[in-house]
């Protein structure tokens, strides 16, 4: 059993793997501020390379293939495209399986698990509101 005091030493990590979430949520909120391109454009950038590398997710790696039957990896793995602690899975990971998977075994691998979901979410949400506050930062710069 744990000791109350290593949790809390580690809580604070714990918590600090979740930055993309928050670099969402200021993006979110300054729509309205008329900040312009730019931070927008930095933010975008700032949340894709953390869905792709540094959210926390599961491996989703396969494992087997039985038949039809594909198994996947459960260990935890950083971002959608890295795999978890051994080699093979973030080589596979990396390289996704392109050319032997069809594209519904290509896309399940990003839906395996909560955590991927929710770092999927948040890619394709921080990717729209970064598109939106560059259009709204064209928009304000073509009235001025």
């Amino acid at each position: 059993m744990t000791s109350p005091r290593a949790f809390q030493r580690s809580a604070p990590w714990r918590v600090w793997r979740y930055w993309g979430l928050i670099l969402i949520a200021i993006m979110a909120v300054g729509l309205d501020k008329k900040w312009g391109v730019l931070p927008y454009v930095f933010m975008s950038l700032f949340v894709l390379i953390w869905v792709l590398f540094s959210a926390p997710t599961r491996c989703g790696a396969v494992t087997r293939r039985r038949g039809k039957e594909i198994v996947y990896c459960w260990n935890n793995s950083s971002g959608l495209m890295l795999g978890c602690h051994l080699p093979q899975h973030k080589f596979q990971r990396f390289t996704r399986d392109w050319w032997n998977t069809s594209w519904r075994d290509r896309i399940r691998g990003i839906w395996t698990g909560t955590p991927a979901k929710l770092a999927t979410i948040s890619g394709v949400v921080g990717m729209l509101t970064g598109i939106a506050g560059i259009i709204i930062g064209i928009w304000d710069l073509q009235k001025s």
